[in-house]
């Protein structure tokens, strides 16, 4: 295998829904299509979709808070009710829009690249390594930038038991109730998995983030879960 592992983090981050622009809830973690749009974006790869062929996990570093923010905007901002001419505006095209932003968001981001090109193998290695990239990578939307961090991997093994405690997110079909887990932070996801040329999101999954960033949960095992260094981690 070739994975690759990296600390992202920001002030903040909004991951929404892919099939719209106006929702304003975030998904608690970057979906995968978001971790191949930042990895097109490190390594000035346009058209993101030709790294669907990854597949990623992700580990929450610190508890998912989330506030609410309001901007004010046009509802019709080249329509005639502009009144330009005249010089005002009409209040009643005037909305506000509501978003919700992750207050500084932490992960860890595992991502295998096996079922990639050679070239974008290395070229996303070198470049998470030497902290570079080709575009502005950002957390979701444009306003929220994101950084990374070189993660070395010093141990890779896969998991053979049937079920496993793992630190990373897990299928809702793979999760398993632990009653000596009560009160662990869990919250759903519906996330999409692959993405096509014209931003056509598909393939989507049903999963099971723990938001607290302090336990492990139990996942059954389909020949993907992995130790790497010290966590257990379920790959997608």
């Amino acid at each position: 295998m070739s994975i690759v592992a990296f600390k992202l983090t920001g002030d903040y981050a909004h991951f929404s829904h892919p099939a719209t622009i106006y929702s304003s809830l975030s998904y608690p973690i970057p979906p995968k299509t978001a971790i191949m749009g930042f990895l097109g974006a490190l390594i000035g790869e346009e058209e993101h979709y030709r790294l669907r062929d990854i597949k990623y996990s992700i580990r929450v570093d610190k508890e998912i808070v989330k506030k609410s923010f309001v901007f004010n905007g046009i509802k019709f901002a080249l329509s005639s009710n502009m009144h330009i001419k005249e010089g005002y505006q009409n209040a009643s095209d005037k909305k506000q829009f509501y978003r919700e932003l992750i207050c500084s968001p932490a992960y860890t981001v595992f991502v295998d690249l096996s079922l990639l090109a050679q070239a974008y193998q290395k070229k996303i290695t070198q470049y998470l390594k030497e902290h570079k990239t080709a575009f502005t990578p950002y957390l979701g939307i444009n306003f929220c930038l994101a950084d990374f961090e070189w993660i070395e991997i010093n141990k890779l093994e896969k998991i053979e038991e049937d079920f496993s405690e793992i630190n990373t997110f897990t299928l809702k079909d793979d999760f398993e109730f632990d009653i000596e887990n009560y009160g662990v932070k869990l919250t759903t996801a519906n996330m999409a998995c692959d993405v096509e040329e014209g931003r056509v999101f598909k393939d989507f999954k049903e999963f099971i983030v723990e938001i607290g960033a302090k336990n492990a949960i139990k996942s059954k095992n389909r020949d993907n879960i992995y130790q790497i260094n010290e966590h257990r981690v379920y790959f997608v």
